[in-house]
């Protein structure tokens, strides 16, 4: 371990040396070593080399203790034995006690002394520094003087007053000895080393009390935070305190002391002195500076204000704002925004910024800080913009362009934002409410400047327009043809714009036609609205209807889009208007105005022409709404009438519920909603999903009734594999059409139009409806289309509803275990088949010992023999005979038009077929006919289970008739069906 980690702690007031405290002890250095050695008195080492220390209360207490005591501090008994002769013990007491009293006032005289010339020096540095004159020079320069003068008044080895500029500590004073270079110092963080720890106390004690001792604010630096460990090395004692400033610690002073020199309690009450008059005189400079900054700023806010507002040119308005706002606010970036028709916003003026950072920002995104002082309606300000919440919406522009600090104010006229006044610093730069309001006033005298210039721009526009305006409108109003509305234009215009030559064309399909037009020397009057039709695209006057964008072409003879009309000359110096008539972004026509010579239209005759476009756009799209509110009306006429029908028609049709009645009477009604030749129904057979022809009318109609072949196409597969609707104009463009082949025709396309439209289930299509009309120019029209589908939509539901009607009837007459019919349905046809009063036979049949199979095998195995015996028993019976589950074990035939006989002969195949299931399945059958055994349903009924008891009764698995069960008449009772055989045994 080395001697330095050895080393005890060292009181900050442990300042003297062995020299000083031998002289205020009175005594030889060497003694004082001595004495330390022989532990009694207190000493400190202040590195590895031995060097000492001395605190001024050790020596007082080794004084007041010399007092107490009969030795003199000395050999074993406190001083040196000197030989005295024959003086007495007393006597040399009494002499040692004197020497220590008087040793005791010298250094109480001397400490006195001390002490007293120390606070003279620190007033007369206090004084110095109270009395100097500040604010003349610099504020660095004022700073320097008093690092200066503390430094020489303490003879210490470096002074440095730092500046607190955002996170960092920054130098502005440096004060060394004579004849030492002064160091260079860097900016260091604001919370390094001592200096650090001064800011910290600072900021949690702002105020003292008047009681509290200053120097609670002083930090004497420790072995780990010396701030100039590397430029002065060794040990050596630093002192810091804060600066104290307007909000928080201004900055910090720094006080070094010399080699083997140390700080005590006095020491660090005038470093905190010294810093509360620095924190002043920077405050007082700084005020100096900030009353001379506002009345410079009030001029130029005069200045400015003036300077803008005096002009009509917004151009130069917008430049002399950014100019005089860079220069007030001492910014390093600028420009002003005003805000388009659109939302966006148009750096109209920039100084600095990149075309990428203001194209990122023209929309005013949300969040970000323009946005929030257009919501305040007030300016607003942030220092590390790309961190700040508010700007988050364009942080990533922000940090591409690199600025640190962004104010911005908003330019307004009453409740309408005109734009935004922006303002840059590179650096940190915390607005002051001063500056705020400075940049409120600056944007309200640019916004009545703003405003005032773009109402003279849009007056001076304004007067020579209206009256021509109005006039036009005044005659439009009273137009309804085409080419009248464009004669009125080219008079009007004559009226503004000089010119030799007008055209007014219009779109029809993908060509420009000439309405009107008319010309005023000899090359433009023997032109013909042939000679000058064009396509679309074609020449200059078909490029600008394609491209919808107005064109001044001051030389046409250069421009390579222009084309030459016949029989003029390809030379010919002409200039040339090109206005497109937009309406509702649909291109009407295009305006042309032609004038003999080069550069004879100005750019504000193409305004204007462009403003007579959209009148004349506006008048010939009322024109074109007019001639077709007139066929809207005839054919919305034809259309109610229809829908009349459809309605009475699709009434009839969904109060079917069979759905082959409903497809019947499409075929028969469609006829009378829509005129055609041909009408077909095609149904997807769900077992092979092919189309099956189920009914049609018309001339073809035993050719849709063919069915189609595996794997053949056409317009109805087509539908049915994309189910939407197919509207086929002509059938011979259609390669989807399969044509008929008519016998004796080679050709089999023929001409015609087709409506297919899909029949749709649930799960998609479910069949097609077709309708054909025949001829040439015959085609259906749109709304016939619509009438189809719409009429198909109907049926689509008159069959999904005769489906779910079947299923739910279905349903409702079916066991659903073996899907034979249930005992309501038995009951239902045994009355009718009693009502209609023909012969028929029933069997009813019980099976034998069927609980066995449940309680042996499990229920499940009980429902899959039940399962097996109803397809054995369907099996076994005709195709007229019905087969039902009357009960859990107990089933029953119904036998149209059967005598005894024949029903015998069935029961029989019933019992053979159960028996061959195999294992134990057995059924005893009772036989019974009507009207024979029974004349009501009751009796029939009756009958036939009272012989199916007998079987039972007599051996199981036979059939029994029921003459044979009247044996039984007395002691029989019928009885509900029961899920199983009775447990009761059987005799």
């Amino acid at each position: 371990m080395t001697m330095a980690a050895q080393l005890p702690p060292r009181p900050i007031d442990a300042t003297l040396s062995v020299t000083k405290a031998a002289r205020l002890l009175g005594v030889h250095p060497n003694t004082v070593r001595a004495w330390s050695d022989a532990g009694r008195l207190r000493y400190y080492r202040i590195n590895p080399r031995g060097d000492r220390r001395y605190r001024i209360g050790d020596l007082q207490r080794f004084l007041a203790a010399a007092e107490k005591s009969p030795f003199a501090p000395g050999t074993a008994d406190g001083f040196s034995r000197r030989s005295t002769g024959t003086a007495s013990i007393t006597s040399i007491g009494a002499e040692r006690l004197a020497r220590a009293a008087a040793l005791r006032l010298d250094l109480d005289s001397t400490l006195a002394s001390e002490d007293a010339e120390r606070h003279r020096r620190d007033l007369a540095l206090l004084d110095s520094i109270a009395r100097g004159t500040f604010g003349v020079a610099t504020l660095e320069d004022d700073l320097q003087r008093v690092a200066d003068e503390v430094r020489d008044a303490g003879d210490r080895a470096l002074v440095v007053i730092w500046e607190g500029r955002g996170d960092r500590l920054v130098p502005q004073a440096v004060a060394v000895p004579p004849g030492v270079a002064r160091p260079r110092l860097f900016d260091l963080p604001r919370t390094f080393g001592v200096l650090g720890r001064a800011i910290d106390a600072a900021g949690r004690r702002q105020e003292r009390s008047l009681g509290e001792a200053p120097g609670t604010t002083a930090v004497r630096s420790g072995p780990s935070d010396r701030v100039t460990l590397t430029l002065l090395p060794g040990d050596r004692a630093e002192v810091a305190a804060a600066i104290p400033g307007p909000n928080g610690p201004w900055g910090a002073l720094l006080v070094v002391a010399g080699a083997g020199e140390d700080f005590g309690p006095a020491d660090r009450d005038l470093v905190t002195t010294l810093a509360d008059a620095i924190g002043a005189i920077v405050g007082v400079v700084r005020r100096e500076d900030e009353v001379a900054h506002l009345l410079h700023r009030a001029e130029a806010l005069r200045r400015v204000a003036g300077d803008i507002g005096s002009g009509l040119d917004l151009d130069r308005i917008l430049s002399g704002l950014v100019e005089h706002a860079m220069v007030l606010f001492e910014g390093d970036r600028g420009a002003v925004f005003l805000r388009q028709p659109d939302g966006g916003a148009v750096a109209e003026v920039s100084r600095g910024l990149s075309a990428a950072y203001l194209n990122a920002v023209r929309e005013f995104p949300r969040p970000s800080l323009p946005s929030a002082a257009i919501a305040a309606r007030r300016p607003l300000f942030a220092t590390g913009y790309r961190d700040d919440p508010r700007g988050s919406a364009v942080r990533a522009a922000v940090v591409q362009e690199g600025f640190d600090t962004l104010a911005t104010a908003p330019l307004l006229d009453g409740d309408e934002v005109l734009g935004l006044l922006n303002v840059y610093h590179d650096r940190p730069h915390a607005w002051s409410a001063d500056e705020l309001e400075t940049m409120a006033a600056l944007a309200t005298q640019a916004s009545v400047a703003i405003r005032t210039a773009q109402n003279f721009q849009k007056m001076a526009t304004w007067t020579a327009q209206l009256q021509s305006i109005q006039q036009l409108g005044a005659r439009l109003n009273h137009l309804s043809n085409v080419r009248d509305i464009g004669l009125a234009i080219a008079t009007e215009l004559r009226q503004l714009i000089d010119y030799h030559n007008v055209r007014v064309y219009r779109v029809q399909g993908k060509e420009l036609i000439p309405v009107a037009l008319r010309g005023q020397v000899g090359e433009y009057l023997d032109e013909t609205p042939d000679e000058l039709k064009v396509e679309l695209g074609q020449g200059i006057t078909g490029w600008v209807a394609q491209h919808r964008i107005a064109q001044y072409l001051p030389d046409a003879s250069t421009d390579p889009r222009a084309n030459t009309i016949p029989g003029t000359e390809d030379d010919l110096d002409e200039s040339m208007l090109l206005a497109p008539m937009l309406f509702e972004d649909d291109v009407l026509g295009v305006l042309v105005l032609s004038k003999l010579g080069l550069h004879q239209f100005s750019d504000d005759d193409l305004r204007l022409l462009v403003i007579y476009a959209s009148f004349a756009a506006q008048a010939m799209a009322n024109a074109d709404t007019t001639e077709r509110l007139r066929e809207q009306s005839a054919a919305l006429e034809r259309q109610v009438r229809s829908q009349r029908e459809l309605l009475q028609i699709t009434e009839s049709i969904l109060t079917t519920l069979d759905g082959r009645a409903v497809l019947d009477g499409i075929t028969e009604r469609l006829g009378s909603l829509v005129a055609c030749d041909n009408v077909a129904i095609e149904i997807v057979d769900p077992s092979t999903g092919l189309l099956t022809p189920l009914t049609a009318r018309g001339i073809h109609a035993s050719s849709y009734l063919e069915p189609w072949a595996p794997g053949e196409t056409g317009v109805a597969t087509w539908v049915v594999e994309h189910n939407e609707p197919a509207f086929i104009e002509d059938e011979r463009t259609d390669p989807r059409v399969n044509h008929f082949r008519m016998p004796g025709e080679e050709d089999a396309m023929m001409d015609g139009s087709l409506i297919v439209v899909p029949l749709r289930g649930r799960s998609g299509a479910t069949g097609v409806l077709t309708i054909e009309r025949l001829g040439v120019g015959n085609a259906f029209t749109h709304e016939e289309f619509e009438l189809v589908k719409l009429f198909a939509a109907q049926v689509s539901i008159a069959l999904q509803n005769a489906d779910v009607y079947r299923a739910v009837e279905i349903r409702a007459q079916t066991d659903g275990l073996t899907g034979l019919l249930n005992r309501a349905t038995f009951e239902d046809h045994l009355d009718r088949a009693v009502r209609d009063g023909a012969g028929f036979g029933l069997i009813m049949l019980d099976l034998d010992d069927f609980r066995e199979i449940n309680n042996r095998m499990g229920h499940q195995a009980g429902d899959e023999s039940l399962r097996r015996i109803a397809a054995a028993l369907t099996r076994s019976g005709r195709d007229s005979d019905l087969v039902f589950r009357y009960g859990g074990d107990e089933f029953a035939f119904l036998l149209p038009h059967t005598d005894g006989s024949g029903a015998m002969a069935v029961a029989d195949r019933a019992r053979t077929a159960v028996k061959l299931l195999g294992g134990p399945l057995t059924a005893s059958f009772g036989v019974a006919t009507f009207p024979a055994d029974g004349t009501t349903t009751a009796e029939v009924l009756l009958a036939a289970d009272r012989a199916c008891f007998l079987a039972k009764r007599s051996g199981r698995d036979r059939v029994a008739t029921a003459a044979e069960g009247l044996a039984l008449a007395s002691e029989f009772r019928q009885q509900a069906p029961t899920p199983v055989d009775s447990e009761s045994p059987v005799a």
